[in-house]
């Protein structure tokens, strides 16, 4: 996959070439993506304040809810169905893997309440059924993330750069910029 920069204007309005951002194919469908820009995505180093017991539970309470809220950036791409399919049946897998996870772990937790021989040997096979749905869910998040693609923002703030595009988009918006460079200015 390829990156590119473009005006950060003609990403917010969709003033891109009609070649999908994934597949490099035309198309005349548009997704509109809206991403943190702004590189605060987490807490970063303040998740040890849960190792500190209850104040440092209140202590990170109190840094999430102050915290300034992160730099949004919503762009309108081109984006064919296909991808835009892709992407969906990725986001679903992925959703669904987490809650097969969440809930085995849950029925493995129940089950080992009980104290039975059966119970344990439910709990076990929970267990592997939750590490499955973990390897399913991890393996879906990194083909959700190739789906996507990433955006970030100059320090200018008017140039975004578009990663994980299409080869053939990047050619596309080359040449824009060759057909617009040649036209003289009024």
């Amino acid at each position: 996959m390829a990156a590119v920069t473009v005006f950060v204007d003609d990403a917010v309005l969709g003033r891109l070439p009609a070649v999908c951002v994934k597949n490099g194919t035309w198309t005349n469908d548009r997704l509109t993506f809206t991403q943190d820009v702004g590189g605060r995505a987490g807490l970063g180093v303040a998740w040890l304040l849960v190792l500190a017991g209850p104040l440092g539970w209140i202590g990170l309470f109190i840094i999430a809810a102050t915290r300034q809220n992160n730099e949004l950036l919503t762009v309108t791409l081109p984006y064919s169905e296909a991808a835009h399919l892709r992407l969906r049946q990725a986001l679903r897998a992925r959703s669904q893997a987490m809650w097969v996870m969440m809930g085995a772990l849950l029925g493995a937790l129940v089950s080992l309440l009980f104290r039975t021989t059966d119970s344990r040997l439910l709990a076990l096979a929970l267990a592997v059924v939750v590490t499955g749905a973990l390897i399913k869910s991890i393996m879906e998040a990194n083909i959700v993330k190739n789906a996507m693609v990433r955006l970030s923002l100059d320090a200018s703030r008017r140039w975004v750069t578009l990663s994980g595009v299409h080869p053939d988009f990047e050619a596309a918006i080359h040449q824009d910029r060759r057909q617009f460079s040649n036209t003289p200015l009024n």
